[in-house]
């Protein structure tokens, strides 16, 4: 798989699915876009506006389009299709009607594009992404959610600017649910080289404090975001990037994506939620496991029941 010559397609071409295909764009991640929506002239309307940048970048493609076959042979297909949760909704409360959705979407994509990557970024993002798994034919390294991989960014981003550190030494993951179970495992958080607990903390404030706060912070951002402005779509755009460029240049990144749990992490293995894996040109080219203590792997059952009963609740 070469960048040079990469595919990627997109499915919906509302706010998300818009900014994850003017952010490829953007940032050149690949070489041609296909932006695909049931309605034509709201693809072509969203292409068309993110083409006019294309002279003032570099040479690129966008394609708007209506039709399945177009996303035929390409390297990755983002899945972004699905209802938004309204005021005073969490993610899982769109769950049915999505449900359908991605089904009907991963039918489509097993005729036209069956040996493409999938990434599911439609909330509720990880019992959607066991939907497509199972409704799938393709092999499940193939297909994985965006998960916690915002969430995370958000974390280290924020913590570092609290520890006075560069973000890319803050090494720390959100896993779990993406939503209100998702949690931070500070147990295994470092900072460089150094663990958190023995890390320098600023004057007038306590580890406790720390944790408290900014496990605060990350789960309620993507909410506090949408209460002012409607939705989010510039953060999670990036994080998508993120993902397609380890894909197309096999870059073998750990994200914590949304795949199903591998037995070590005492689960059950059918639950998907956010887990660090490495992700690369045959997508999740191993899951990891993540060092917790008992008390995180406490959170980590609780997030796991609450989505399997999310799942369960639903007529498959």
């Amino acid at each position: 798989m070469s960048s040079k010559t990469s595919k990627v397609g997109v499915i919906g071409a509302g706010n998300v699915g818009a900014n994850v295909a003017n952010a490829l764009v953007l940032l050149r991640k690949c070489v041609r876009v296909v932006l695909f929506d049931r309605t034509l002239s709201k693809a072509e309307g969203q292409a068309w506006d993110i083409e006019d940048s294309i002279p003032l970048l570099e040479e690129m493609e966008i394609i708007p389009s209506n039709k399945y076959e177009d996303l035929a042979d390409s390297d990755v297909i983002v899945v972004t299709v699905g209802i938004q949760p309204k005021r005073g909704q969490s993610r899982l409360d769109t769950l049915s009607d999505n449900a359908e959705i991605i089904r009907s979407t991963m039918k489509e994509l097993d005729r036209v594009a069956p040996n493409s990557i999938v990434l599911i970024v439609s909330n509720p993002v990880d019992v959607l992404t066991r939907i497509a798994i199972t409704s799938s034919t393709r092999a499940e390294n193939l297909i994985f959610g965006s998960g916690t991989v915002l969430d995370t960014a958000r974390l280290r981003y924020q913590l570092g600017k609290r520890l006075n550190v560069a973000k890319l030494d803050v090494h720390v993951y959100v896993v779990g649910e993406h939503g209100d179970s998702e949690f931070v495992v500070w147990s295994s958080a470092f900072i460089g080289t150094i663990p958190l607990a023995e890390f320098p903390i600023p004057q007038g404030a306590t580890l406790e404090q720390i944790h408290q706060e900014y496990a605060e912070l990350t789960r309620k951002r993507g909410y506090n975001i949408s209460e002012r402005k409607g939705n989010t779509s510039y953060g999670i755009s990036i994080a998508v990037c993120q993902l397609v460029n380890s894909i197309l240049r096999d870059e073998k990144q750990i994200f914590p994506v949304s795949a199903r749990a591998d037995s070590s992490y005492g689960v059950g293995t059918e639950v998907v939620f956010g887990l660090p894996c490495i992700i690369g040109s045959i997508g999740i080219e191993r899951q990891l496991l993540l060092p917790r203590n008992a008390d995180e792997q406490r959170l980590l059952e609780e997030s796991a029941t609450k989505l399997n009963l999310a799942y369960n609740s639903l007529d498959n």
